[in-house]
């Protein structure tokens, strides 16, 4: 069996930090298999932790030789970090690490670094970048298909401030894509994980003065209403949005309401980089119209997503599915309110999924790297979270899923059509990759680079 030879050949190769998991009912391997969702989970034939870069490229340099299919797992939100018994993990979670440059506004992220070991590196020296919205999200893999963030008016997505990566081809060589080729740069922000594996990212940052303070700190806002609110929360809301005096970002969410989950509401979280003065503003829209409860508090950088961190819960079955919108509708709103609601009522396993509009005012800054992704203007996002723990409800959940993105893309012409590839793909590649020519360019850099669709046959 190849696999088993790959793992005897490993055995000798590797390092003697580097561990190689082999028995599925061991402590060690059940915590590595740990993942935010179960859905679709797989068990492979072994787990490969390398500790160094050395290992990871001699890791896959091995079971390319060995014709051993092979998937890389990071922070554990990817449901493509799993794979059958035909293959093997390679689990970077040994092989992480943050160096800030703060003089040169560039820090180095390396293998299996999640979110918040990021923003804990990045903040004794007040620099921020692009950060998702989990604390246990793998930052790598973030970066590589897009990264929409709250601190996009300052910085753009993350994929635009990939200044250098470090990558395993399919021929198991580490290339320097900065000084050897820069079309797969090019490639590498937005679709990197289609064409090798990215064991470090150079990255962009940028001072916590451009927030316009000294400490990283943003407001955030947490207002909840009764269902019935709908109107005027979406008429506050497009006055938020629309604001050009401050930077803002946020999402508007339903739900059922905590803690018995059985009453359906409104839980609108805006975020706006000003003072509180400014923000209590900017946000008396929401207020005047009598939030069943309201906080209006700062967080800085280093906590950015402290508050989610209840929804970084491993295990159920969770899937969260991102699509970009033209703009905000009220009209599409109301409709995605009564799918979710019949979501609930006939599904009540359910009850914990969320539909969001996430949005953020246009990003300010120059745009100075090309991306392969073309979704730089794209400002509104629908999240669809879904969450239970009933396998028998698969289909009809993913069938509502389905609704609800056409729901929210009425009116909008099919080639048009957003989704993001970091949780998306299954969706029509033309979808995923915006910009005229780009998806014949990134076929033509994967036929380059990974004919054999090593990496996953995506752009094959």
């Amino acid at each position: 069996m190849a696999s088993a030879a790959l793992i005897s050949s490993l055995l000798h190769k590797l390092s003697p930090e580097s561990k190689i998991l082999s028995d599925a009912e061991s402590a060690d391997f059940q915590a590595s298999m740990k993942r935010w969702s179960n859905y679709n989970l797989q068990v492979p034939y072994a787990i490969v932790q390398p500790a160094n870069e050395n290992d990871i490229v001699r890791t896959v340099k091995e079971a390319v030789s060995a014709g051993v299919p092979f998937v890389p797992a990071s922070g554990g939100h990817s449901p493509w970090s799993s794979i059958d018994q035909k293959g093997v993990i390679i689990d970077l979670s040994r092989y992480k690490g943050v160096s800030v440059d703060a003089p040169n506004n560039v820090v180095t992220v390396r293998g299996g670094t999640r979110m918040k070991e990021f923003q804990a590196a990045l903040h004794p020296h007040k620099q921020f970048a692009a950060v998702g919205n989990g604390n246990t999200v793998g930052v790598i893999p973030y970066y590589l298909g897009d990264g929409i963030s709250a601190y996009t008016p300052f910085i753009g997505y993350g994929s635009e401030n990939i200044v250098a990566a470090k990558l395993v081809n399919s021929k198991g060589e580490l290339v320097v894509s900065e000084q050897q080729d820069s079309e797969l740069l090019w490639g590498i922000r937005g679709a990197g994980q289609f064409l090798g594996l990215v064991t470090e990212l150079a990255i962009r940052t940028k001072p916590y003065s451009l927030l316009g303070n000294e400490d990283g700190q943003r407001m955030c806002g947490t207002y909840i209403f009764p269902i019935q609110s709908l109107d005027p929360v979406c008429a506050a809301l497009e006055t938020i949005m629309n604001s050009t005096e401050h930077a803002s970002a946020g999402h508007v969410m339903i739900v059922q309401a905590p803690p018995d989950f059985k009453q359906q509401a409104l839980l609108v979280a805006p975020q706006a980089f000003c003072s509180a003065t400014e923000a209590a503003k900017l946000f008396q829209p929401l207020i005047d119209i009598g939030p069943l409860q309201q906080t209006l508090a700062p967080s800085t950088f280093d906590k950015h997503s402290d508050h989610l961190d209840w929804v970084c819960a491993e295990g159920d079955f969770k899937r969260f599915t991102q699509t970009g919108l033209a703009g905000w509708s009220t009209g599409n709103f109301k409709r995605l309110a009564e799918l979710h609601s019949e979501l609930v009522k006939n599904c009540p396993d359910a009850a914990r999924s969320g539909y969001t509009v996430e949005w953020h005012t246009p990003c300010r800054a120059k745009r100075q790297l090309k991306c392969s992704f073309g979704n730089e203007n794209v400002e509104f996002w629908l999240n669809l979270l879904s969450w239970y723990t009933d396998a028998a409800n698969h289909e009809f959940v993913d069938a509502m899923d389905r609704k609800a993105q056409a729901a929210m893309r009425e009116g909008t012409k099919e080639e048009a059509f957003v989704s993001y590839t970091n949780t998306s793909r299954e969706d029509p590649i033309e979808y995923r990759y915006k910009g005229t020519g780009t998806v014949d360019r990134l076929r033509a850099l994967k036929t380059r680079v990974d004919p054999a669709g090593i990496f996953t046959k995506q752009l094959l």
